[in-house]
């Protein structure tokens, strides 16, 4: 498929009129969207579920690595080998798929910057929650980012933000609580930590990831904003610059370069990088093929796992409100992406019958 293929007539409206997409839309261009409805699309369909769920995997053994090298290699070191690894990947694999400007047009440079230092935060942060936190906690937070999206998007892209919506957004919180159980609150049978500095670690792991979340919903919703007008393949190119840069700030500012000690080291940050851009490219394609409410119930894999490789792996053994809570945050959100985009179909319905 050339790239000529994604330049949809989108690309030569101004930024400011653009058509804004909604939950049944991709949030990435694709060269079926006019075929919605027809068995082609519904193949398209299982596959684009298939690559999210495959998305999820890689993000899965990406944090299992971080996990592994994180009490040695700081958390801002591996953002930047990864992000570095990333960009060579898909500068690569722009040439080869033949995406003749991996920077896309000049009028987008803005939006594409702000997508790139957004996902550049997400990385950086939550990969220094799980540095701090259990890794099923730390995936769970990272996992609040579907209800900071709706908020988000009722903001800057003036969507709808009912009720509904905001009953999730209290329960996520409430959720958030059990999860982490912060010790202002005195859980019954929250064990002492070690010492002070282990207890300011969790909190500030705690926050870290809550600010991660906040990112990826500033992610997906300055991809909607971009909307059809380049190759996703572009976005990732920006991610990776632009996280490779943010990450070398952050490390020299609070952390310190740690040279990798063994053969294992330099292995886990070349496959955290590979990990990286595979795992954006299943999302990316998978967006394109999949609508995004079903789409988000594949990331349940993510916590599945998450919690699977903390038990076998770290001997992280989640308790009662932990799992209570990472419940309520996935079915809530789960359930939020499900209500939206059954929404959506059934108003574009509406539209085409009308029509």
């Amino acid at each position: 498929m050339s790239h000529n293929q994604y330049q949809l007539p989108v690309e030569k409206q101004a930024l400011g009129s653009f058509n804004k997409s909604n939950e049944l839309d991709p949030l990435l261009p694709t060269a079926n969207v006019l075929s919605i409805n027809n068995d082609n699309n519904n193949r398209s369909e299982a596959v684009g579920l298939g690559l999210m769920a495959l998305n999820a995997f890689s993000l899965s053994i990406l944090n299992l690595f971080i996990k592994l090298i994180g009490s040695r290699i700081p958390s801002f070191q591996i953002s930047l080998v990864s992000s570095m690894v990333e960009t060579v990947l898909c500068l690569i694999t722009c040439f080869t798929v033949g995406v003749k400007n991996p920077f896309g047009p000049r009028r987008l440079y803005g939006w594409l910057t702000v997508r790139g230092l957004s996902g550049a935060l997400a990385l950086a942060t939550i990969f220094y929650s799980m540095t701090q936190l259990p890794l099923g906690d730390a995936t769970v937070i990272a996992y609040l980012n579907p209800i900071f999206t709706a908020i988000l998007a009722a903001v800057m892209l003036h969507e709808p933000f009912h009720l509904f919506e905001g009953i999730c957004a209290v329960l996520c919180l409430a959720g958030t609580i059990l999860v982490t159980k912060p010790g202002f609150l005195h859980f019954g049978d929250q064990p002492e930590p070690e010492s002070s500095s282990d207890d300011d670690l969790r909190t500030l792991g705690t926050i870290s990831g809550i600010v991660g979340a906040i990112m990826i919903a500033f992610m997906y919703v300055t991809t909607r904003k971009i909307g059809t007008s380049v190759h996703f393949l572009v976005i990732v190119v920006y991610n990776g610059i632009i996280t490779s840069l943010v990450s070398v700030i952050l490390l020299f500012s609070v952390q310190e370069w740690v040279r990798p000690q063994s053969f294992f080291e330099y292995s886990v940050l070349l496959f955290v990088g590979i990990l990286q851009f595979s795992s954006h490219c299943f999302m990316g394609k998978g967006l394109q093929l999949a609508p995004a409410g079903p789409a988000s119930v594949m990331r349940m894999v993510e916590i599945c796992l998450a919690f699977m490789f903390g038990i076998l792996v770290f001997h992280e053994y989640p308790d009662l409100l932990s799992v209570l809570g990472a419940t309520i945050i996935a079915g809530t959100t789960t359930l939020l992406a499900w209500r939206k985009w059954n929404r959506n179909k059934k108003n574009r319905n509406t539209i085409l019958r009308s029509s």
